[in-house]
């Protein structure tokens, strides 16, 4: 059996070069649109990142049930 992080490892490749690419960032805080229109992207781009890493969460937990349900045969009682 041959496990397949693939997909999880792209994710986090790509969840890697979002965080560089936003990592110290200057906010603008003032009150033009130009200001907020950067934070709402900001925003956005916090958002996207959190899915993210939710999304290469599960992408690892489908690899692990692949692998659980080859390692316990169906119908075998573990208690």
């Amino acid at each position: 059996m041959e496990i397949d992080l693939s997909k999880a490892r792209a994710t986090v490749r790509e969840l890697s070069a979002a965080l560089e690419a936003l990592d110290g960032t200057a906010v603008d805080e003032t009150p033009t649109r130009a200001g907020r229109a950067q934070r709402t992207e900001v925003s956005r781009t916090l958002q996207r990142l959190a899915h993210l890493g939710d999304r290469a969460s599960v992408e690892i937990m489908d690899a692990y049930y692949v692998f659980k349900e080859r390692d316990e045969p169906a119908g075998k009682d573990l208690g």
